[in-house]
């Protein structure tokens, strides 16, 4: 089969080649599901984890991504019964420890994966769709779940033209929760599409001053930063209640500069200048149980996934240059099948 190996450490364009590879089989007594990959996302944090991770001595090259859709083409004797039908068209991700410290990733033809990391879909899913929703819908539902929103609240998603920020709106206006979205102007028309109860160009006025100004009398419950801005938390005590959150998983200002302002955001007290307000962040994994409930969802039309663009996977490179750019409106997404359905 054909994957993407990455066998040194470096930007996509000199560290990624297109290989030829044996395709993974299925040990019969086993949970195992072999799918044939129809779409793979692209995460944003793949081009620093492909500049900086180190390759492994002893270990195969890494293939990068970590989350796809596609049909199963095999299943060992003690998968559940459901994913065991062959052509079943499914959503799966790989674990962190397994993609992180082994390689094992999915821009790929064939990926073989516990079926624990898997959810079936209905018959006429989108697998363009289901490629990008375990990281997302994962991301989404944690992020809620910290902030502990609920019907009646009032949020400011940080960043509402993201994957994770479009899914998160929709999420919260099913849940009844009152949503203010930023993006720039240019994603106003999409953003509003989302259903947000009002759309905030961050391009347009300094956005803690923005908040300030309007929101300073009706504070949010929740501050949901999908883009990772020092200067909303730094402010937040302005336009946030004092039980509220900022719940950030976004890096936009770099990995060095988010990890600092995690630690000093977290653990900094306010006798020495923290803000009083509650600061989390967390890595947010994909599970099974958030892919079938986003993809239960999609189903039942409260959900829909932002797909910014699909690419061949002989353009990965270019994929990963969008990606790069910071201006990607929802999944960037590589078209591994052979034709438009992956099948």
């Amino acid at each position: 089969m054909r994957a993407w190996l990455r066998p040194s450490r470096g930007p996509p364009a000199t560290s990624l080649k297109l290989s030829t590879i044996p395709t993974p089989t299925i040990t019969h007594d086993s949970t195992d599901i072999l799918i044939r990959v129809a779409y793979s996302a692209l995460q944003y944090s793949s081009e620093f984890m492909l500049r900086t991770l180190p390759a492994i001595p002893g270990l195969p090259p890494r293939i990068p991504e970590l989350e796809w859709s596609g049909v199963v083409v095999a299943a060992g004797s003690r998968a559940p019964a459901e994913l065991r039908e062959i052509g079943a068209r499914v959503a799966a991700f790989h674990a962190i420890p397994n993609f992180a410290l082994y390689g094992y990733g999915c821009l790929a033809e064939y990926v073989k994966v516990p079926a624990s990391q898997v959810v079936r879909l209905s018959g006429d899913f989108d697998l363009v769709a289901a490629g990008g929703i375990s990281g997302a819908g994962s991301t989404a539902l944690k992020m809620m779940h910290a902030a502990g929103v609920s019907q009646g609240d009032k949020v400011l998603v940080n960043g509402a033209s993201s994957s994770v920020g479009s899914v998160m709106v929709q999420m919260c206006k099913a849940k009844g929760i009152t949503v203010l979205g930023t993006a720039s102007g240019g994603n106003e028309e999409l953003v509003r599409g989302l259903g947000v109860d009002e759309f905030i160009d961050y391009t347009a006025r300094p956005l803690p001053e923005y908040l300030s100004d309007k929101h300073s009398t009706q504070p949010f419950d929740a501050i949901l930063d999908c883009a990772g801005i020092q200067a909303l938390y730094t402010h937040s005590p302005a336009y946030l209640k004092p039980s509220g959150a900022v719940v950030n998983v976004g890096s936009f200002e770099g990995f060095l500069a988010t990890f600092s302002n995690w630690f000093l955001n977290a653990w900094r007290p306010t006798w020495l200048g923290g803000i009083p307000r509650r600061y989390i962040m967390f890595s947010t994994p994909p599970s099974t149980d958030a892919t079938a409930i986003t993809a239960r969802l999609i189903d039942e039309g409260k959900v829909r996934m932002l797909i910014d663009s699909v690419w061949e996977i002989e353009d990965v490179v270019k994929a990963y240059a969008r990606i790069a750019t910071k201006r990607a409106r929802g999944k960037v997404i590589v078209k591994v099948g052979k034709d438009g359905r992956g099948c």
